[in-house]
């Protein structure tokens, strides 16, 4: 069976131009454009939707789907997120945050269609392939039920993806990381990097030297998938953005401490008396007395 085309998908929400949000709000709007295109699917909310393509897909900010995929394509479908623990009030106690909103790329026009309770409706608004700041668009979802071209789909399901150069796909190279702390401990990575949140809670430890697919970069924290965690965040002082291995405790900047059987050299000038004091403290110790001033007599 053929899978739906998110090219149409992309171009169904146009007719709509004009109703009400009291008609057809947000998750209204964007599951009558699915059925337009032979997909019946109801669920309560772009929360939920943010979540079920999560699973079933792929999700991450508009600059990490071209990083992946070489583009944003048409008919993917586009929410607001935060981090703001809003998605707990929803009944979401998981950590993935707060999907406030949901609408699709249209790929002409504006760049986005949706349906806007601020703006009264079905409208239009600016989309162009990157993050909109400050409240707008800044998550992209990608779902299998959908067929956005061969390339695009191939990788959604997991094939091509292993050696491939992303350079002939036609798109950036995918921005990745070493998981590293200086004691060679594990590493935290949470479900949210809002404190006092659930997700805030939820976190994993993560084993030095593994490996992380960064999605957002910023200076306190990065949004990776690692491992079955997908869009979690570990600390960007944690992460080794240029892929040098490191081995546990040892600190990439900084000289390498002296492991505990190397030999030191100690320089000590101490009266008579104190050296007497000091060689029986020493007694038990493997040493070699080098210098002490006056001798011992």
């Amino acid at each position: 069976m053929s899978k739906a085309s998110a090219e149409m998908l992309g171009e169904a929400g146009f007719k709509y131009i004009g109703k009400t949000y009291q008609e057809m709000d947000c998750q209204a709007f964007f599951e009558k454009c699915l059925q337009d295109v032979g997909i019946a699917v109801d669920l309560k909310g772009s929360n939920a939707w943010y979540r079920k393509i999560r699973k079933e897909g792929w999700v991450g900010t508009p600059e990490a789907c071209k990083a992946r995929f070489g583009s944003v394509p048409k008919g993917a479908i586009l929410f607001i997120h935060a981090d703001d623990g809003g998605e707990e009030k929803r009944g979401y106690h998981d950590g993935l945050g707060n999907a406030k909103h949901i609408g699709i790329k249209t790929g002409t026009g504006e760049g986005a269609i949706h349906s806007s309770e601020s703006r009264g409706g079905v409208c239009e608004s600016k989309f162009k392939d990157k993050t909109i700041p400050n409240g707008g668009w800044n998550c992209v979802g990608l779902w299998p039920e959908l067929t956005y071209g061969e390339k695009i789909d191939k990788l959604l399901a997991g094939e091509g993806q292993e050696g491939a150069d992303p350079e002939d796909e036609g798109g950036d190279t995918v921005e990745t990381a070493v998981i590293w702390s200086a004691s060679g401990t594990p590493v935290h990575m949470r479900a949210s990097k809002t404190p006092g949140t659930a997700g805030y809670r939820l976190y994993d430890d993560i084993p030095v030297g593994t490996s992380a697919e960064v999605l957002e970069h910023g200076d306190k924290w990065c949004r990776v998938n690692c491992g079955r965690r997908k869009g979690w965040y570990i600390m960007t002082e944690f992460l080794l953005f240029d892929g040098a291995a490191v081995e546990p405790g040892e600190d990439p900047g900084e000289p390498a401490e002296p492991g505990t059987d190397d030999p030191i050299e100690i320089r000590l000038t101490v009266s008579r008396a104190d050296a007497q004091t000091l060689l029986r403290l020493l007694d038990s110790i493997s040493w070699q007395l080098v210098q002490i001033t006056g001798g011992l007599g």
